[in-house]
């Protein structure tokens, strides 16, 4: 059960929100920013960034940043009341076994959310953008746990966390902890938050200060800080003899993926670290680009017959295989036709020769992004927003996420709306991605939990939660179809379905059937010419034509080539000639992050991306009416 509720007294409570089924996952409590970064927003240190340090997750209780605030939970039914004041309510710690206060820094915006999803599920306004304080409190409830957040504006610099009511200690003395991780790593990211917010309000640090702030004893923050620089959280400091005595303590930034174990080419700047001491601006960065190439005259790798996973088609090794020779400047030289989406939420487009940052989205764990005519759609598995061509930011809807579909023009967008709980329903609506309208189609809701294929010519077609397939042509009501549907080509309008029986079908327009002799798991390539399958180790691309009774072309990848279906963060076909491939840990045997293949010619090329965005980028999926011809 949900509830917005309005002024309910004059100069204190301005708003409430309540959700009496929220169910976290991985025993993560969390609410993230629904407002991207913008020109009004607060700048706090990058190491206050969701994820910009290697602090265990939620800490002993709760810690917040910029954009985030995540904290303990069990995985189950719990009830959640958000509140905004325009002041600091009354500290109200009967009957809460734990209670915190925390800055953080906010778009305005925010929402409770999952560990794998973006920001929350039905959005909360706080007010202007800026830095908060929320008094976070947690007792236990019937069933589940209740929580209370309460926000209120901050003016000027923020006061560092403190921890008012502690229903355990903050390290664990229990027998069963494994090692010094299970021991202190709560408490440690306790303190790494603590030092990150300090330095924030200028804060002269001591261990005095630290145990007060901590709730917990000097010996015990001494123990603490002893672990934090054993595992690499802070840099080491000189004794402290005197718990008064002042101290300079440095907050050491997340491991970047360059020190993954090493590959050829080159490596990501680490971030700078930052003290908890007073200090100057953090710094702004810029977007530089990248090429990666292989020496003159490498091979690397082969298109031969073979086995692909394709049913009735024999190995053959009578064909000669065409080998795979460097990428011309032309293609290799060619950014990401659509751009792309970095692991922070930057979305990243390349215009007149040179990468720009179109816009920001704090948080969110974007899944797939998608070309249309009036920006770049990101999802996430729990919202989707558009990104204008001009930067603008706009919420396209909540409760609805990855596996959306955009039709070949860029013009509407099909998604479902899906609501958990002890009743879930699923509503599926086609959006008119230029005026925002949308269509909802005539359902049950509460009778299946609905998923989306593809949106052609008007028509969205779905799965139905019940094994089937339909389409709704909007103004009618949905029909089932006759096959179980898996693809529908954007190009051609062909169909990829299944029946039941051996091999998989293509359909024409038309409505003509003809059976290939594939195994389930094939796919339609764009053009609707070939069925492809991956391989994965080696990594390889296989091809069988659906015109011709040949046996399939297998096109070799580089070593360390991510493959595979419609995972986030996977290839993406750029046209019927084209499909950019991905690493699986940052780098191929290339030294590259990622590359082209031309399926036609089996010609392999490195793609230039930006620094940023070389480790798990999220590939931004053309619009087939928008490809044009600039790559042979």
């Amino acid at each position: 059960m949900k509830s917005f509720i309005g002024v309910e007294r004059r100069m204190a409570l301005l708003r409430s929100f309540e959700d009496h089924e929220y169910w976290p996952e991985y025993g993560t409590f969390l609410l993230r920013d629904a407002t991207p970064y913008g020109p009004a927003r607060v700048r706090v240190s990058e190491l206050l960034g969701e994820y910009a340090v290697d602090a265990a997750p939620c800490g002993s209780v709760a810690r917040a940043g910029d954009g985030w605030l995540d904290g303990r939970a069990t995985d189950q039914y719990h009830a959640v009341r958000l509140e905004v004041h325009d002041s600091p309510p009354e500290q109200d710690t009967a009957d809460w076994v734990e209670v915190l206060e925390t800055p953080m820094a906010t778009g305005g915006t925010v929402g409770l959310a999952m560990v794998a999803g973006g920001c929350g599920r039905d959005q909360f306004r706080l007010g202007e953008p800026g830095i908060y304080r929320v008094r976070f409190s947690r007792r236990p409830a019937t069933e589940g746990d209740s929580y209370r957040l309460q926000f209120w504006p901050v003016d000027g610099q923020p006061e560092p966390p403190r921890w008012i009511v502690r229903g355990r200690r903050p390290v664990d003395d229990d027998s069963n902890a494994r090692d010094d991780r299970s021991r202190y790593g709560r408490a440690a990211s306790d303190l790494v938050l603590l030092l990150l917010w300090a330095q924030e309000a200028s804060v002269v640090v001591t261990v005095d200060w630290l145990a007060d702030r901590l709730l917990t004893s000097p010996t015990t923050v001494d123990e603490v800080l002893r672990y934090a620089v054993s595992v690499g959280l802070l840099e080491p400091f000189t004794g402290h003899d005197d718990p008064g005595q002042p101290m300079r303590l440095t907050v050491c930034p997340r491991r970047p993926a360059s020190q993954q174990p090493a590959r050829p080419g080159p490596m990501l700047r680490p971030a700078s670290a930052v003290v908890a001491e007073p200090a100057p601006a953090g710094r702004t960065g810029t977007v530089a680009s990248a090429a990666y190439r292989t020496g003159p005259g490498r091979r690397l790798g082969s298109v031969r017959p073979g086995d692909s996973g394709i049913a009735g088609q024999p190995r053959s090794s009578s064909r000669p295989g065409i080998p795979l020779q460097p990428e011309v400047p032309r293609q290799s030289d060619v950014p990401p036709r659509a751009g792309v989406v970095t692991a922070s939420g930057e979305l990243v487009v390349w215009r007149d020769g040179g990468p720009v940052v179109l816009g920001r989205w704090p948080g969110a764990q974007v899944r797939q992004a998608v070309q249309s005519r009036h920006g770049v759609v990101l999802m996430t598995s729990t919202q989707i927003a558009l990104v204008h061509p001009d930067g603008e930011f706009q919420l396209l809807g909540t409760n609805m996420g990855w596996r959306a579909a955009i039709d070949p023009t860029g013009s509407q967008l099909a998604a479902v709306e899906t609501h958990l709980g002890r009743r879930s329903r699923s509503r599926l609506h086609l959006i008119d991605l230029a005026t925002g309208a949308r269509r909802t189609m005539p359902w049950d809701e509460n009778e299946a939990h609905l998923s989306v294929i593809a949106v052609h010519d008007g028509t969205v077609y779905f799965r139905n939660g019940r094994g089937g397939t339909c389409r709704w042509l909007p103004g009618g009501d949905p029909r089932p179809m006759p096959y179980n549907l898996l693809q529908v080509d954007p190009y051609t309008g062909i169909m990829l379905g299944a029946d039941g029986e051996p091999g998989l079908l293509l359909v024409q327009p038309d409505g003509a059937v003809h059976r290939l002799a594939v195994k389930p798991g094939a796919a339609l390539a764009p053009g609707a010419t070939h069925v492809y399958t991956w391989r994965y180790a080696p990594p390889a691309l296989s091809l069988f034509d659906v015109t011709a009774p040949e046996p399939p072309r297998l096109v070799e990848l580089p070593g360390g080539s991510r493959t595979g279906g419609p995972a986030p963060g996977g290839p993406v076909w750029e046209d019927p000639r084209h499909i950019l491939v991905p690493t699986e840990h940052g780098w191929n045997d290339l030294g590259a992050p990622l590359v082209r293949v031309n399926v036609r010619t089996g010609v392999i090329g490195p793609v230039p991306l930006t620094e940023n965005s070389i480790h798990r980028p999220i590939l931004v999926e053309p619009c087939p009416d928008l490809v044009n011809d600039v790559l042979r």
